[in-house]
């Protein structure tokens, strides 16, 4: 398993994976990956509270994503048909913001419950409403720094405040690793 890619100048490496089509707008001046997406969850704790999220791996493809041991290749799916192909690479200091590792094995439970019929996991998820499932996963979420493994399909969620820039363009490269091309 993949811990938290750490640089000699202290800073954290992280991917995301984008459409082609939105690079100009993320790496031209003054912009970045801004977020539309809220952290949604029956209850959520007071520090997550109107907080939008960009979500990104420790490694450019995961192996959780191509061939895990539970959801078999239903990640890469998930992220070619809902997410992109062009890989960033981000770059940000250890101490930025609001940078957790979230278990994304409690959605893919429920995505394979809701495609195959079972449920490789057995957590007894209501899917129906996704309900149980949210609140699972945002409560799967753990500080960066204190992550030590564990997360079946670990995922890298940096939040903030309205839906903003989340992570500036000064932070974002292309990956010179582009593992869906």
């Amino acid at each position: 398993m993949r811990l938290i890619e750490t640089l000699p100048n202290g800073n954290i490496v992280f991917y995301h994976f984008t459409r082609a089509d939105r690079l100009e707008k993320i790496l031209s001046n003054k912009n970045g990956l801004c977020s539309y997406r809220p952290v949604a969850c029956p209850n959520p704790p007071e520090e997550f509270e109107g907080c939008y999220l960009v979500e990104g791996f420790l490694e450019p493809l995961p192996k959780w994503l191509t061939e895990n041991f539970y959801f078999g290749n239903l990640g890469i799916e998930l992220v070619q048909e809902y997410i992109g192909n062009m890989l960033l690479r981000i770059e940000i200091p250890l101490d930025f913001p609001k940078v957790y590792i979230a278990d994304y094995a409690h959605v893919l439970e429920c995505r394979c419950f809701d495609e195959k019929g079972n449920s490789p996991l057995g957590l007894g998820y209501q899917c129906q409403t996704g309900n149980e499932v949210t609140q699972a996963y945002v409560n799967s979420y753990i500080p960066i720094k204190d992550y030590r493994g564990g997360h079946i399909a670990p995922v890298v969620q940096v939040l903030g405040k309205d839906n903003r820039i989340i992570i500036p363009n000064k932070y974002i490269s292309i990956s010179n690793v582009q593992p869906l091309k």
